[in-house]
């Protein structure tokens, strides 16, 4: 999508991948798991989290930058390489994901992945009194992915339907648990691999 230092695969941690391939493996015949994006590097979130930032301040001047600081937040964490708090997508744990039919074709979940709208929400669905039959398609397309995400231990971002975790720090806030598996993590370059043997 043109993001500045973005790469062209997708990565996440070994126990992520694995987990992932058993919730595909969870999801009934003619539906499939597509994951839209994995580790980032630390420039791409705080690419993100400006964008972001810019666009919501744009749109509504008059937000003092606490609240313009929380907005953001809400569909972009803060760009941190801190190993107590690195951002989600930096450590390899954190992945977006959606549902696809048997041809490969992306289900209706309700919104586009990373439209920052309060339709995004995991919940929106579930708040409604009443459904349009498209709504309840959606519904059913978020309840069902986050079954088999959950079913293998991920937790889900509750500001984001495509959003899950497993083994990071939102992970662990959102699962109750104890500490985070993972940190901040790179890709095994050869300068990383250099760096590491020459210090």
């Amino acid at each position: 999508m043109g993001i500045p230092g973005a790469v062209p695969e997708c990565f996440v941690r070994e126990g992520v991948y694995r987990a992932l391939l058993a919730a595909a493996r969870a999801l009934p015949e003619g539906f499939g798991l597509v994951v839209l994006d994995g580790w980032r590097p630390w420039r791409v979130q705080q690419y993100l989290f400006d964008t972001l930032h810019e666009a919501i301040h744009l749109r509504h001047p008059e937000l003092g930058e606490e609240e313009l600081l929380e907005r953001t937040r809400e569909f972009v964490s803060l760009p941190s390489r801190d190993p107590a708090a690195p951002s989600p997508h930096l450590t390899g744990g954190a992945v977006d994901v959606t549902l696809c039919d048997a041809d490969g074709l992306p289900l209706d979940m309700g919104t586009l992945f990373d439209e920052a709208l309060p339709a995004s929400h995991a919940d929106h669905f579930e708040r409604l009194e009443s459904l349009s039959p498209a709504q309840r398609s959606a519904r059913d397309n978020r309840r069902l992915l986050y079954r088999v995400m959950a079913g293998q231990g991920f937790t889900n971002l509750p500001s984001e339907w495509w959003h899950y975790d497993l083994g990071d720090q939102l992970w662990a806030h959102y699962g109750g648990h104890t500490e985070a598996r993972y940190g901040p993590a790179e890709l095994d370059t050869i300068e990383n691999r250099w760096r590491r043997q020459l210090s």
